[in-house]
Parts: structure tokens; C-alpha cells; sequence
């Protein structure tokens, strides 16, 4: 988590970088909405996680990037008095298919975290809360629709999600998750 942090304040330090003009965004910043599809695997039944989040990427030059991906989700469907909630904040590489079209798509890899908290409200014994840390990667891409030069409507990312949960919650087991996500992204810096 460390290291995560470390990356993380290394792209808000380089930020000031950019003031040099060039003819794509220095930074890119995209709050979306997010779908999150958990599959705990072992039987047990899937879940849904609605919520959202946001990336912070500063590109590198015109197709290498750097991203912050933060996000946070609400699971549902879940039994009357039993609430959870999962933080996901991973960290990598983007590739960006920078063209004259107003289409852009771009792939990723990160690797980071993800913490799980749930509250349990027993009407007889009180309530019990409880969180956990894994380690957590997404593999995924998706395509920009390009507005004006600032400005893109992420028309969708669609990632593998893996986490590794220890044995306390998942038996020692791996899970393999879909994430969504859709929302708007903005430019900063670069070309005018």
C-alpha cells in the first residue's frame, strides 16, 4: 500500500509538468459511475457493487500514460441487517490509441488494493463490524468518444478484476470479478 501511495503522490507532484504544450492532454482526470460484478466462487452466490469512482492519469507523451484508478462501490442483494462495501485503489499503465477520429480506445493494466468493510445489525446481539485488505489487479480498456478537445464521454471500460482474499472471508481463494465503468473525462494541460 506504501508503494501505492507513493505513486499516487508522485503524479499529483508532476502535475505541474504540465505546462508544456503539446497536442494531447498532460493530465486526464474521469469521474464514472461503476458496475462491479463479484464472484466469490466456492458456490457461493454472485453479488452486484454499484457505485463510483474516478482516474487520475498523466500521460507520459502521446500514448504512454500513468493511472490513479479509485473507487468505491455498495453491494446489493444482500440479507436484511448485513451491509457491505468495498474500496478498490489500484495503480499502472495505460496504452492510447491517439487518432484523428473522434473514437480513441486505450488498454490498462493495474495493480493495487481493495478493502471490503461490512456492518452487521442483529436486532438481538447488537452490531458487528468488520474490514479487510487484498491485493487486487484489472486488466480491461475501453474507448473514449471525443467532444471537443478537452473534453471525452467514456463511452465504456470493461475489466477482468482479480482479488486474492486471505482465508478469513474466502477460504484462502482467489475471486475473478468484472468491473464497468462509464463517465466523462477531461484534459488538462497540453495543446489548446
Amino acid at each position: 500500500m506504501r508503494r501505492s501511495l507513493v505513486l499516487a503522490g508522485l503524479l499529483l507532484l508532476t502535475a505541474g509538468a504540465a505546462l508544456a504544450q503539446d497536442d494531447y492532454p498532460r493530465i486526464e482526470t474521469a469521474p464514472a459511475f461503476m458496475y462491479v460484478r463479484i464472484i466469490p466462487g466456492h458456490g457461493s452466490k454472485d453479488f452486484n457493487c454499484y457505485g463510483g469512482g474516478g482516474t487520475l492519469a498523466y500521460n507520459l507523451n502521446s500514448w504512454l500514460g500513468l493511472a490513479a484508478d479509485l473507487g468505491g462501490c455498495k453491494v446489493t442483494g444482500l440479507p436484511s441487517g448485513l451491509s457491505l462495501n468495498a474500496f478498490t485503489y489500484v495503480f499502472g499503465p495505460r496504452i492510447t490509441y491517439r487518432n484523428s477520429s473522434k473514437f480513441q480506445p486505450f488498454f490498462e493494466i493495474n495493480l493495487g488494493g481493495t478493502r471490503l468493510s461490512g456492518t452487521f445489525n442483529s436486532n438481538n446481539n447488537g452490531t458487528f463490524s468488520s474490514s479487510t485488505n487484498a491485493f487486487a489487479m484489472t486488466a480491461g480498456g475501453g474507448f473514449d468518444f471525443k467532444l471537443t478537445k478537452k473534453i471525452a464521454f467514456r463511452v465504456i471500460q470493461a475489466e477482468y478484476f482479480y482479488t486474492r482474499f486471505g482465508n478469513n472471508i474466502f477460504n484462502n481463494s482467489s475471486q475473478n470479478n468484472f468491473r464497468l465503468k462509464s463517465g466523462i473525462v477531461i484534459g488538462w494541460g497540453g495543446g489548446s
